[in-house]
């Protein structure tokens, strides 16, 4: 029995709702992130082997000496699948995942991990990061025969900082060869028609794409905008205004019209995701998972790539892509299908897939591609599980989505999500979370923290009182006066 770690929000059969995927942030704030960790899953859940999700608990919390420990004793293999882990914004992430690696002794496996900088790609973008990437990489190489890196970008940041060809493995994404080497594409409209079902993803934050999204929203009445993230998440279910975001003709407050006329829907699984982009004619967007996504459902995708990150992916896996580092011009839908050409990207399935096999072979984890591998019960155990509906604004007439949110509130949202009955169980509690379930149950957990702190305060106050009162003249001299009259009694 081969017993696997696997970084994962969840496993891929595990059902959670979509109030507690957001507050315990199950999906880590993108459900993009489950295709790439499930894509990985699927390919070693063969006969023989058992797999654990950490929860990316190892991530979230410095790791204890029983922590390492854990891991050791329980587990024969750590396996990573990874993003844009190397970015300015997940060095403290990064800081107690290599943490952890250090203290391991058994394998460790980094499967497609990227750098993310602008458009431009250049290196010296990628300055603050420096010190924490090159940590984790030879905590990793030290335990494996190479790092598995997303492109040729990351390839040569990681050369810059030391690693040879022979320590860094280009192997692209691993939710692009989910369905093996002979997977296709087609492409089956000639022109869109004005009716046409498409799907639209988009990152709000990119300049300009607030009136992108008006215009691609008044020409398509059959458009749907896919979101991904937690803020939308969080938005979709309560209504809760996006942060942080000043082009206010995105997506991302309750006036804007995807959001009136309920076109804005959200998966919190791949596998209903799946299901409805399978339905739509093309899917379009910002975003690399959102695109990829569609392509795996058959659905011919173009990503409109703005930095380092999505270009890096498209160009090493033939992806249909346009730079679009800003949206200053109008962009026409009908144009981006006529000019999206998954035939390149079928052509170059078969050879990335064949890279990411032999890696896999590499680092000794028999996957469901090899010869001797067994059967493979990942469909089957798929079958038997069910997963939540699409979320959809709160304002839909579907009284259903309504009344399941009425229902987690009044099951005890503002008390901590380790009580809540419908929480995540997490399979493997190592570290053991420590964070709120809720902004009540943070702001209990501060207080009383404040509050222990002033009595830990005033103790040792006190104790320095009597300290300096048994030092002082007077007290001296009371205790020699009891010391007489004791005397004179006796």
């Amino acid at each position: 029995m081969s017993r696997l770690l696997i970084r994962a929000g969840k496993s891929p059969f595990t059902a959670v709702t979509a109030e507690t995927t957001l507050t315990q942030d199950v999906f880590n704030s993108n459900t993009g992130n489950f295709l790439f960790q499930h894509a990985v899953w699927e390919s070693l859940a063969i006969d023989g082997a058992e797999l654990t999700a950490n929860s990316t608990l190892t991530e979230r919390n410095k790791p204890t000496a029983n922590d390492i420990a854990a891991i050791n004793e329980q587990f024969d293999h750590f396996v990573i699948p990874f993003a844009n882990a190397f970015r300015p914004d997940f060095v403290e992430q990064l800081d107690r995942l290599s943490a952890t690696i250090e203290q391991l002794t058994i394998p460790v496996s980094v499967v497609g991990v990227g750098a993310q900088a602008p458009a431009s790609m250049d290196l010296a973008d990628l300055a603050p990061i420096r010190a924490a990437t090159k940590r984790f990489v030879s905590a990793v190489i030290d335990r494996s025969p190479s790092i598995g890196v997303r492109g040729e970008f990351t390839q040569r940041f990681l050369h810059e900082l030391g690693f040879g060809d022979d320590h860094v493995d280009v192997i692209g994404c691993p939710s692009l060869f989910r369905r093996g080497p002979d997977f296709r594409v087609e492409k089956d409209l000639g022109s869109l028609p004005a009716d046409a079902r498409l799907a639209l993803n988009l990152t709000p934050e990119v300049r300009g794409i607030g009136q992108f999204s008006l215009e691609q929203a008044a020409s398509h009445r059959n458009l749907t905008y896919i979101a991904q993230d937690g803020h939308d998440l969080r938005l979709m279910l309560w209504g809760v205004p996006r942060p942080n975001v000043s082009d206010l003709n995105a997506p991302v407050h309750m006036a804007h019209p995807l959001y009136r006329d309920e076109r804005m829907r959200m998966f919190v699984d791949q596998w209903t995701w799946f299901d409805y982009l399978a339905e739509q004619d093309f899917a379009y967007g910002t975003r690399f998972h959102g695109n990829v996504a569609a392509l795996m459902a058959g659905t011919p995708a173009m990503l409109l790539a703005h930095d380092s990150r999505t270009v890096e992916l498209a160009e090493y896996h033939q992806m249909p892509h346009r730079l679009v580092a800003e949206f200053n011009e109008p962009i026409s839908a009908a144009e981006l299908y006529e000019n999206t050409d998954v035939e390149p990207f079928n052509k170059a399935l078969p050879e990335g897939f064949e890279r990411y096999r032999s890696f896999l072979d590499k680092h000794q984890l028999h996957h469901k591609w090899h010869t001797l591998a067994g059967s493979n019960h990942f469909a089957a155990q798929l079958a038997q599980a069910s997963f939540p509906p699409a979320v959809t604004p709160v304002t839909s007439p579907d009284l259903h989505n309504v009344i399941e949110r009425i229902n987690w509130i009044r099951g005890g949202m503002v008390l901590d999500m380790t009580r809540h009955p419908n929480r995540y169980e997490y399979p493997f509690e190592h570290p053991t979370f420590s964070g709120a379930g809720s902004r009540y149950a943070r702001l209990h957990r501060e207080r009383v923290a404040v509050d222990e702190k002033q009595a830990a305060e005033l103790k040792a106050l006190r104790s320095r009182l009597s300290a300096l009162e048994r030092r002082s003249l007077t007290f001296q001299a009371r205790r020699a006066v009891r010391w007489f009259l004791r005397l004179f009694q006796d």
